[in-house]
């Protein structure tokens, strides 16, 4: 196998979607392979013609194409350039929206048609380890991973003792949130709400959120009615500012589990997709990465992939969904015994700084690619 420092890959994304200059969580993994001393050739997925792939890869004596194509209606065109054979593999790393795939009834491309699409790429890579039947026999799990250059030890001062990162999203997850966030708001101000959109609100400037947090204005007892008032919270304005937040963190907490509208259409279109043991969609989520790889320990529910990923109790702790007792047991627990959790969080650190890198994900491909494909 080529090591990916002597690889030159062609990169297929699609314009302000996980390249470019949208906030996306997984925006960086060109980069992250370029520090790590590919050669990434950058192309535009919505425009290149098969002609132009092809003289990309000839010209640039690509390895490999690897495309972050997530847009059903990017995949079935360039899955169509695909009927004209190419001289080196091309695969696609597909990161599950629901959302975006099984809610829309107005979409041009139906899921059947993406799942025929999916099959003209030598090697589909999906983090639904659920999906891997629908995909078909060239489909591979690869869970999310982070971005090394941002989510590492930068020796901070532990000033939170638990952190959540993420959304509280679509309203049927708030619901679902609510007792977890009620959790952290027993830690007061030494917990940190990390919220990109409180309670499905849109983004606000943090001068106006101060302003709200004020008894001057008419909205205080609304907002101290949520679980998250007693906490610090912060909209973070990049990925940078949630690694130090993780990085702040004694703990880390996360939930996998997901709700929305795109379920009835997800159970239509794939009546076999098996639910969790509650009955519940879940996703692998990239914070369980950042989490581990910022140095903090990382508390998340659990669910079976977990034990592929991690060493469940060593490298990160779990507790059953849904149950509360558990949760607040295990995080007071591991505040009160620091060695105890100072030592998960270092090993959860070292494997995810192993295995779970952006860097990591592309030597994995490139080794998946050069067995199967040979």
């Amino acid at each position: 196998m080529k090591a990916l420092a002597d690889s030159s890959v062609v990169y297929l994304y699609v314009p302000s979607y996980g390249c470019g200059h949208h906030p996306y969580t997984f925006q960086g993994i060109p980069d992250a392979a370029e520090a790590a001393g590919a050669r990434i050739i950058r192309i535009d997925a919505t425009t290149v013609t098969a002609e132009g792939l092809r003289s990309a890869i000839e010209k640039n004596k690509a390895d490999l194409v690897v495309g972050f194509i997530q847009l059903p209606e990017v995949i079935v065109r360039v899955a169509q350039l695909l009927a004209e054979r190419m001289p080196v593999p091309v695969v696609n790393w597909f990161q599950e929206d629901p959302n975006g795939v099984y809610s829309s009834s107005e979409r041009s491309v139906s899921v059947t048609d993406l799942q025929l699409a999916a099959r003209a790429f030598d090697v589909w890579f999906t983090i639904d380890k659920r999906m891997l039947p629908f995909w078909g026999p060239t489909a591979v799990f690869l869970p999310p991973a982070f971005d090394e250059r941002l989510f590492r030890d930068q020796r901070l001062s532990k000033l939170y003792d638990v952190s959540f990162v993420g959304q509280l999203g679509h309203r049927m997850s708030t619901t679902m949130y609510w007792p977890y966030m009620q959790e952290l708001q027993r830690f007061g101000r030494r917990a940190m709400a990390c919220i990109e959109r409180p309670l499905g609100l849109p983004l606000l400037p943090s001068p106006l959120e101060r302003l709200l947090r004020t008894r001057r204005f008419g909205l205080r007892k609304v907002l101290q009615s949520l679980p998250i008032w007693r906490c610090s919270w912060v909209n973070p304005a990049d990925e940078r500012e949630k690694a130090k937040i993780i990085g702040e963190s004694r703990i880390h907490f996360g939930i996998s589990r997901v709700r929305g509208f795109w379920e009835e259409g997800l159970k239509r279109s794939i009546p076999d997709y098996p639910l969790s043991d509650d009955g519940l969609f879940y996703q692998v989520k990239g914070r369980l990465f950042q989490g581990a790889g910022a140095g903090a320990m990382v508390v998340t529910d659990y669910y079976p992939e977990l034990d592929e990923m991690f060493e469940v109790g060593r490298e990160v702790i779990a507790f059953r969904f849904g149950d509360m007792n558990e949760l607040h047991d295990k995080l007071t627990w591991f505040l009160s015994h620091d060695t105890e959790r100072e030592r998960i969080a270092h090993a959860g650190f070292v494997r995810a700084h192993k295995e779970h890198t952006f860097s990591a994900r592309m030597r994995q491909i490139l080794a998946h690619v050069t067995s199967a494909c040979a």
